[in-house]
């Protein structure tokens, strides 16, 4: 029962970005510029040692991926607020957990999608895309994909909570970036590593990343209830 009720809002929440666009294009050229102002501040001439080249490459892909998010999370809950969407669907029996859920997995998607078509363009700005293997760009994608979800499960719940307040889509972001530190240190520290040596040096970072977005996940699916019936 559970498990239908998410998917079910996941293909709603889903049909319905696809179907605007609205979000998708803006989230996807305001990365392409994020990447476009970095590349030609810093170039033509780049840094010519991997390890300087493998930290700017990282720094960018990580803040166009947090700026992206904030403004997918933002509209997350934006239209079933403002039509009172959210009210009918808590009245067809639906638990507000679930519901949480459904926005986590729906946004993580579409931030998924979204770096899958960015990292590469990225790489490519920077020089590393020749240099970067396969398998070094798949561990790169998934340890933004793990960055993504820990992002994602904080900041659905805080945008819950913004969107029903007067200048929520300010209030989010003053809110979530200092929560979400841990992710985006660990995030770029395992990123640099990956595109410098094509493996993680330091383990613990690794860790942390998990860690994080474990310990961000459980403690706001436990308190999404609370949060959704504001």
């Amino acid at each position: 029962m559970a498990f239908r009720q998410i998917t079910t809002l996941i293909r709603k929440d889903l049909r319905l970005q696809f179907r605007a666009k609205e979000t998708l294009a803006l989230i996807f050229v305001f990365s392409i510029l994020v990447v476009l102002i970095f590349a030609f501040g810093f170039g033509p001439q780049f840094p010519e040692t991997e390890r300087e080249l493998g930290k700017l490459a990282a720094s960018v892909l990580w803040g166009a991926s947090v700026f992206a998010g904030i403004i997918t999370l933002n509209r997350s809950f934006a239209l079933e607020r403002t039509h009172g969407a959210l009210h009918g669907i808590r009245l067809t029996g639906v638990d507000a957990g679930n519901v949480y859920l459904s926005k986590v997995v729906s946004n993580v998607i579409i931030l998924l999608l979204l770096e899958i078509v960015i990292t590469p363009i990225a790489l490519q700005f920077f020089g590393l895309f020749d240099d970067v293997s396969m398998g070094t760009l798949l561990k790169l994608l998934g340890i933004l994909s793990i960055g993504t979800i820990g992002f994602c499960a904080v900041g659905v719940l805080l945008a819950g909570m913004s969107t029903s307040t007067s200048g929520g889509e300010s209030l989010l972001s003053v809110i979530l970036l200092p929560l979400v530190i841990p992710i985006i240190m660990a995030g770029t520290k395992c990123s640099v590593s990956l595109l410098s040596t094509s493996e993680i040096e330091d383990g613990s970072w690794l860790v942390m990343l998990i860690a994080s977005s474990v310990v961000f996940l459980v403690s706001a699916y436990l308190l999404a209830d609370a949060v959704i019936e504001e």
